[in-house]
């Protein structure tokens, strides 16, 4: 898991003792005092970021997918909060369609979905005939998001999913997992050992995987070659309506039925 410190000036400090929390609509809403600089105001609007909040112009308050007051007394004690880099990219509607491409669902099979964020994978899937809600499992580390999951009704365990033990239960595994220092390599085998026999997974990767002569990543191509998986690039810019231009492809592995 990747981390990084950041700290934060007094007077955003004292902007954010003023923040007022409210819980509405399932979630919560922090509004600010006062009228702030553009300068104040961004570097505030930074520490709100790091707290999980996004502004939204409607309500006029930034909204939170889990109650915030916890992380932010915490950073008002310490004047510093513990970013986790986790790569976060919601995948857009167009991979997830090229993935069912690829690997379409089992119709009544338990279907897993890793690392899920918000569930943007999983939306998709439930859409698809023969998929039943209880049949998507997804994991997710972060709290605020594992929370938007389960607000939408799927099952969601919050685990760091690296550490969570395999079952080999699932009929499909679709997934995004990060890239940040190789995770992908990690996630994807990992994943791997979640398949049934005669199961499927379909992974967003990074490039990196597949032109980098590093043993880590060598290994990965080796073992892929062993397992039959193939890979599929993705058009460039798959993914900048999700705010990255990184170069993507689709690994498919079949699990055999012995």
């Amino acid at each position: 898991m990747l981390t990084k410190t950041l700290r934060f000036d007094d007077d955003v400090l004292d902007v954010l003792k003023g923040l007022r929390v409210e819980r509405e609509n399932g979630g919560y809403i922090g509004y600010l005092e006062g009228q702030l600089d553009r300068d104040l105001y961004v570097r505030t609007n930074k520490a709100l970021e790091v707290l999980g909040g996004k502004w939204n112009r409607k309500a006029k308050g930034h909204t939170f997918a889990a109650d915030p007051r916890d992380a932010l007394a915490d950073m008002l004690d310490s004047g510093e909060a513990t970013v986790v880099k986790d790569g976060w990219f919601p995948t857009p509607r167009a991979v997830v369609e090229r993935m069912l491409d690829l690997v379409p669902v089992e119709p009544g099979g338990a279907i897993l979905e890793p690392s899920a964020g918000e569930g943007h994978i999983a939306d998709v899937l439930r859409e698809q005939p023969g998929v039943a809600p209880w049949d998507v499992c997804c994991i997710e580390r972060d709290e605020g998001r594992a929370a938007v999951l389960a607000r939408k009704g799927l099952y969601t365990v919050c685990a760091d999913f690296l550490i969570h033990a395999p079952d080999p239960y699932f009929a499909r595994v679709y997934m995004n997992p990060p890239f940040e220092a190789g995770q992908d390599i990690d996630h994807v085998r990992h994943a791997y050992d979640f398949l049934k026999p005669g199961g499927a997974l379909v992974a967003v990767m990074s490039e990196g995987p597949f032109f980098r002569g590093d043993k880590r990543a060598t290994a990965f191509r080796e073992w892929l070659a062993e397992v039959g998986g193939q890979s599929h690039p993705l058009p460039p810019d798959s993914f900048k309506e999700s705010g990255t231009g990184v170069n993507t492809r689709l690994v498919v592995i079949h699990r055999g039925e012995g």
